[in-house]
């Protein structure tokens, strides 16, 4: 496109130099239309185009004020041979004043006015990428060559070193200029329509105004098509002598419509004072100010140096809200909390080169968030990025978005056994792609933070990354009375990335983390846990099944919320001593009135299981956390148990072997303390949603069994248990007694 504005430049100058120089040049008494065959002969040569003049080439000079008019109306200029059916140029009048007096004294060029009127250029690109333009370069031939001494720069042509003064030019005004650029090969179409310009007297080293507005109208095969309205004004001075121009008051308005997102009309606004200089290769930029809507940008920029350029700058956000402004171009946040988003401002410095750009200080403020920092960029080719960073308070929380209706139950994955949870949205947690080529080092610390309604306190993150091997290390936070602090090691330079984390938590308080976690404290305690692991994939899905390492944990004071060991137990032998009391009920065909169902013992509350200590240690494979060595122990049983948790499925099977202490009957569990010489096997079983638990009643009855039944020979033998008086009575043969202690056991 750079070449398109060169030769739309170079048509309106040329147009503009033939009416000066036609002006200047031809006498009084002869008439220009006789030369519009000659004119079009030359054309032809040149450009190898057809140039018709079908309106007329005034020249009017006037004795008295010593001016000359020069008009010329229509004229057209044909495309090359491979676009017949386009017409490249056309206008309907260009018309120059020139004052005579200033230019014979002073060599002054004095331009009253300039006037510009139905200029339509049309430029083409076929199917076979071939342009409109390209052939007008000497129509075919080659450029002439430059001789030596043309080439020397400032040199004069004609020895006299003197050209123009100055210049001096009373106005310009251009009205309905039409441009169209349409690529056939891309299926583009780029407009510009009904641009108008109005400058004020131009002089050099004084302000002179400029208004100018125009339709910009863009299409494509695949989008829809945009188009704006722009107006824009400024005061120009010129100082060509230096090259140098100073817009003050620069002001540009758009209004832009048919973007798809967010589908409503956009208003533009920029304004700025704008300072360039060309021979000192300077441009400064102030008072910048950019608004659409309630959200504005103010800034400072200044430029030195073209070929290698030092930058220096200030960007401001004047506080708005992004939510409104989202509301604002028709786009909704369906977020959580409705006062997220609702204040954002900030303050950016700048400096720095092509080598190195320097940003310092950042400061930027997001609803009660506060955040500060510096951060920096070198080698633009192939970027390093440091950043320093430290924020006040983040709740991402507040930033989750809603979720539609139903989205939710079609999303959630159904929970079988060997199935993967999440299979329907494994999504990607480890961008390997993008790692790959990121060099940076990272150092960030956060007072307070809220994710996944977890709080947590003083963190400390310093990470490094270098051609894909990212290093954590460490980050370190308070969390929960405890700490946390994590080291890994992540490895991103194949196609399948590797990772390798070692965490530890130390004297977290698990009650208050499971209220914030799920609304109730499925488990408290104190809990210290050490994980290694290492794993590989790039979804949450493969990260879980590739997990493979060790974990140590340890809980002090702890409870159980689902896990109910005396009430399960305590049940279980309800149900035992209902079904022995049934046995013993008279035959149902005698007393089937009186017939009862058997009674469930249920004493005390349905309470979870409290420990004075719990560890266990186990390895993880592909994902599968597997202990042998479960201990748990507190006042009223000690807990043996070996099992696993399956973190793919989200299953946990374990068997515990309960020991219950003999002095159950302190806490007032009465009812289990003759269990106390028993080790009861207890199964718990199921999903991490859905946990279900039972203790072995096939054991309770044989232990049961088993103490009345030796208890009762006991008793009828004559023991150290047996009373005198049953001593006494104790006649019986050791068959008898046998006999006995079964019905004893068994009812009648």
């Amino acid at each position: 496109m750079s070449k398109i504005v060169k030769w739309i430049i170079g048509i309106l100058g040329i147009l503009i130099a033939l009416v000066v120089i036609i002006s200047l040049s031809l006498p009084l008494i002869i008439n220009p239309n006789n030369y519009k065959e000659t004119i079009s002969q030359k054309v032809k040569e040149q450009t190898g185009r057809e140039l018709s003049i079908p309106g007329d080439i005034d020249l009017d000079v006037s004795l008295i004020g010593l001016t000359t008019v020069f008009s010329l109306g229509d004229i057209n200029l044909s495309s090359s041979k491979d676009f017949p059916d386009t017409e490249f140029f056309s206008s309907k009048l260009a018309e120059i004043n020139i004052a005579l007096w200033p230019l014979i004294k002073k060599k002054e060029l004095k331009v009253n006015k300039i006037i510009l009127e139905g200029v339509n250029i049309n430029l083409v690109k076929n199917k076979d990428g071939v342009t409109s333009w390209e052939d007008l370069a000497g129509g075919g031939q080659s450029p002439p060559e430059k001789k030596p001494e043309d080439s020397v720069q400032g040199k004069p042509k004609d020895g006299s070193g003197k050209g123009l003064a100055s210049i001096d030019i009373g106005g310009i005004l251009a009205k309905d200029i039409n441009l169209a650029y349409v690529d056939k090969q891309a299926g583009r179409t780029v407009k510009l329509n009904n641009f108008n310009l109005d400058v004020g007297h131009i002089s050099q080293g004084k302000a002179f105004p400029l208004k100018a507005d125009f339709d910009i109208f863009h299409e494509d095969n695949q989008k829809k098509a945009v188009s704006a309205t722009v107006v824009t004004k400024t005061n120009l001075t010129l100082f060509p002598d230096q090259l140098r121009f100073l817009a003050e008051g620069f002001n540009f308005k758009g209004d832009i419509k048919g973007i798809p997102k967010p589908g409503r009309n956009i208003d533009l606004e920029v304004s700025a004072d704008i300072d360039l200089e060309l021979q000192k290769q300077k441009v400064e930029i102030s008072n910048l100010a950019i608004r659409q809507g309630e959200m504005g940008v103010k800034s400072n920029l200044s430029l030195a140096g073209f070929s290698d350029p030092q930058i220096a700058g200030l960007l401001e956000f004047p506080e708005f809200s992004p939510r409104a402004q989202a509301e604002n171009l028709g786009m909704s946040l369906p977020l959580k909390d409705p006062k997220s988003l609702t204040r954002l401002s900030g303050k950016i410095e700048f400096s720095g080169n092509l080598d190195e750009l320097q940003v310092n200080p950042i400061h930027l403020e997001l609803d009660d968030s506060t955040i500060n920092g510096t951060a920096s960029v070198k080698n633009i080719h192939k970027p390093v990025f440091d950043l320093v960073l430290h924020v006040n308070q983040l709740d991402l929380d507040k930033y989750t978005m809603v979720k539609k209706a139903g989205e939710e139950k079609e999303s959630s994955p159904e929970k079988s056994s060997g199935s993967l949870k999440g299979q329907v949205e494994d999504k990607v947690v480890i961008p390997a792609d993008q790692l790959r080529g990121l060099t940076f080092t990272a150092d960030m610390k956060i007072d307070k933070f809220k994710a996944a309604k977890l709080n947590i306190t003083d963190i400390n993150l310093k990470a490094s990354g270098k051609e894909g091997l990212i290093r954590l290390d460490p980050f370190s936070a308070d969390f929960y009375k405890g700490s946390v602090t994590l080291t890994a090691d992540l490895d991103a330079r194949k196609d399948v990335p590797s990772l390798r984390f070692v965490e530890e938590l130390e004297g977290v308080q698990l009650g208050p983390m499971f209220i914030d976690l799920v609304g109730r404290a499925e488990i408290k305690g104190r809990a210290d846990i050490h994980t290694d692991l290492t794993t590989m994939g790039s979804t949450k899905n493969e990260l879980t099944r590739n997990a493979n390492g060790k974990m140590k944990l340890s809980l002090a004071d702890g409870e159980i919320a689902k896990l109910k060991i005396i009430d399960t137990i305590r049940t279980a032998k309800a149900l035992l001593n209902a079904g022995r009391e049934e046995e013993k009920q008279p035959d149902p065909g005698q007393q089937s009135e009186q017939k009862t169902e058997p009674a469930i013992i249920n004493r005390g509350s349905d309470r979870p299981t409290t420990f004075a200590s719990l560890t266990a240690t186990g390895v993880i494979t592909d994902g599968v956390f597997k202990s042998n060595d479960l201990l748990a122990e507190s006042e009223l049983m000690k807990v043996k148990g070996k099992g696993t948790v399956n973190m793919v499925t989200e299953q946990i099977d374990y068997l515990l072997t309960i020991y219950l202490a003999k002095y159950l009957e302190r806490d007032k569990e009465s009812g289990l303390v003759e269990l106390a010489d028993t080790p009861i096997p207890y199964r718990v079983k199921g999903t991490f949603d859905k946990i279900e638990q039972s203790a072995a009643i096939e054991e309770i009855l044989k232990a049961e069994v088993k103490k009345v039944f030796f208890k009762e020979l006991d008793k009828q033998f004559g023991g150290d248990k047996a009373t005198e008086g049953e001593k006494k009575e104790s006649s019986d043969s050791p068959e008898d007694l046998i006999n006995k202690g079964l019905k004893s056991l068994f009812g009648n």
